[in-house]
């Protein structure tokens, strides 16, 4: 991906905090971080799974904020799906 590389570095500079937070199976997802050469990037997976309710609900957000030990005022998300973009975003804003 065009650009991922200077992103994960210009946010790893800044020693920000980074979660991968999914819907999908651990395999797939830590597939695919694999893959596109993220897998010491993220400091933790959060899988909806664990979670009592998977995205849309905010509890995997909730969780990542939370196992990383930061404000959700203090967050941001960057999502692929513009409908789970809004959820997470309503996370940071609220």
């Amino acid at each position: 991906m065009k650009g991922l590389q200077k992103l994960c570095k210009w946010i790893e500079d800044r020693g920000l905090r980074r979660a991968a937070v999914t819907n999908a199976p651990r395999s797939n997802a830590e597939l695919l971080i694999s893959m596109l050469g993220l897998s010491d990037f993220f400091e933790i997976l959060v899988l909806a799974s664990e979670c009592d309710r998977v995205k849309p609900f905010p509890d995997p957000y909730l969780k990542a904020l939370q196992e990383l030990d930061i404000s959700h005022k203090h967050a941001f998300v960057f999502e692929v799906c513009l409908f789970t973009y809004i959820c997470g975003l309503a996370v940071c804003c609220a």
